[in-house]
């Protein structure tokens, strides 16, 4: 048994999730870092070597057994897991767009890669967190508090995580865990910036009195949310957008 709290980051070799990699091993975690990518995950576990413990984890959630299987490997890794921070954000094609233009055919498959696959992770990690009073945080988006064009699919889905994590707060607590949900708007640098083109952060960015915010920006709340410092926090939906969105 390992003595150091474990973090487990689900998409952790994206640019969020690398932000809170980082972070949380300057305060002492061990990491679990988990990437569909086998390159990207081991090209970033390996520039943090000098740094603390971090392991890479590969699986594709689009496995029916993911979730299970990750926390499995996880654990007996690293003989415990205190914290789950989900960072994953993938999709099919034909969810984007007007939603006159969706797919249907790509609506039940995008629910359960959002929606689905959190609470398989939540329901998975479960007995672990509940040993030393863990948490989970899932990283939604303000898509799912703010309406907007263009964001019908994504909204609902959204909404539908912050729907689980406030309930799931609700109850976990009898058994000592913590949840919350960290809702990003536009990041700058961030994979979904590059997506979105310069032109539209340009405007997001005109709009934000506080600027917008940065992965590194981020990073230090997730962390926060799981350390002794939130202990009596829990069912917190938080928005960072650099005053975006009120």
């Amino acid at each position: 048994m390992i003595d150091r709290k474990v973090m487990l980051i689900a998409g952790g070799s994206g640019s969020i999730g690398g932000a809170i990699v980082r972070e949380a091993m300057i305060h002492g975690w061990q990491v679990a870092v988990h990437g569909r990518n086998e390159d990207k995950v081991h090209a970033l576990v390996a520039g943090l070597a000098e740094e603390g413990i971090a392991e890479g984890f590969v699986c594709d959630i689009r496995e029916d057994d993911a979730a299970e299987v990750l926390v499995a490997d996880v654990a007996e890794q690293f003989g415990r897991i205190d914290a789950v921070i989900d960072c994953t954000a993938t999709g099919p094609e034909g969810i984007t767009g007007l939603f006159a233009d969706t797919d249907p055919a790509a609506y039940a498959e995008f629910l359960g890669l959002s929606v689905g696959w959190l609470q398989r992770l939540a329901h998975a990690a479960y007995p672990f967190l509940e040993l030393e009073g863990g948490t989970l945080i899932a990283f939604v988006s303000d898509a799912g508090i703010h309406a907007a064009p263009r964001q019908t699919l994504i909204g609902a889905a959204r909404a539908g995580s912050i729907g689980f994590i406030r309930n799931f707060a609700m109850e976990a607590a009898r058994d000592g865990i913590r949840a919350h949900a960290i809702s990003p708007s536009f990041v700058k640098g961030s994979d979904s910036a590059r997506r979105m083109g310069s032109e539209r952060m340009a405007k997001a960015a005109k709009r934000a009195g506080l600027g917008l915010p940065t992965a590194g920006d981020i990073a230090p709340l997730a962390v926060f949310l799981c350390g002794d410092g939130a202990r009596k926090i829990t069912g917190q939906v938080i928005s960072v957008n650099g005053g975006l969105n009120a």
